[in-house]
């Protein structure tokens, strides 16, 4: 029997995240803030901001056997956390999504509310934070270690022992060298190697990398 879960995000990353699910998920509803958006999914009903999310909550009689997960993609790793830990408050029980085209070592370690797409590579002693978002064909190489929020875009390649920050994204196609440090918040533009440590709050895009003024 299926296990119940619902899905914070209905844009994009929601419509990538159910096709993984679906196989050992009943999805039974969606939520988002923006009201504009249409609902991706003909069968599974959409409600919006939190009023919605209350009105739902009326009609569940046993939270603690209902799933929940973030699909909400990108930059916005702050807002994915916060709305993991307001879900997680009311006692819905945090999900994993993987793709099982996905490698995954044995010797890793995923905390929950991870998403890793279809054909991406986490090895040996890798680490990944809370609400880590590990896109298509993303290759994060030995002991990385990747804190709460941060977004690898597909097709991204992180050499060994690399860290990134929390909240930070490493856009689509980009490479990071191998033992480098990428702080907190950090936004790494599509197709840049990063050759040096980036500081915290930083934007920035190039081969090789450079901040923007």
């Amino acid at each position: 029997m299926k296990k119940s879960l619902i899905i914070w995000g209905a844009t994009g990353q929601s419509i990538v995240i159910e096709e993984i699910l679906n196989q050992n998920y009943d999805i039974i509803a969606m939520f988002d803030n923006n009201q504009n958006i249409r609902a991706p999914f003909d069968h599974i009903p959409l409600y919006f901001q939190e009023s919605g999310f209350n009105d739902w909550l009326s009609h569940v009689s046993d939270l603690r056997q209902v799933h929940y997960i973030v699909a909400i993609g990108g930059k916005h790793g702050k807002q994915r956390l916060e709305i993991h830990k307001k879900l997680k408050e009311t006692e819905l029980i945090a999900a994993n999504a993987i793709h099982k085209t996905a490698y995954v070592s044995k010797s890793a370690e995923l905390m929950e509310g991870v998403q890793i797409m279809a054909h991406a590579n986490i090895c040996a002693r890798a680490s990944l934070g809370v609400c880590t978002i590990v896109n298509t064909a993303a290759s994060v190489d030995h002991e990385c270690k990747l804190f709460d929020g941060v977004h690898i875009g597909p097709g991204a390649t992180l050499a060994g022992g690399v860290t990134v920050g929390r909240n930070s994204f490493i856009g689509a196609g980009s490479v990071v060298l191998p033992n480098l440090s990428i702080g907190e918040n950090v936004l790494v533009g599509a197709g840049s190697v990063v050759t040096r440590h980036i500081e915290s709050n930083t934007v920035g895009y190039g081969n090789p990398f450079r901040a923007k003024s």
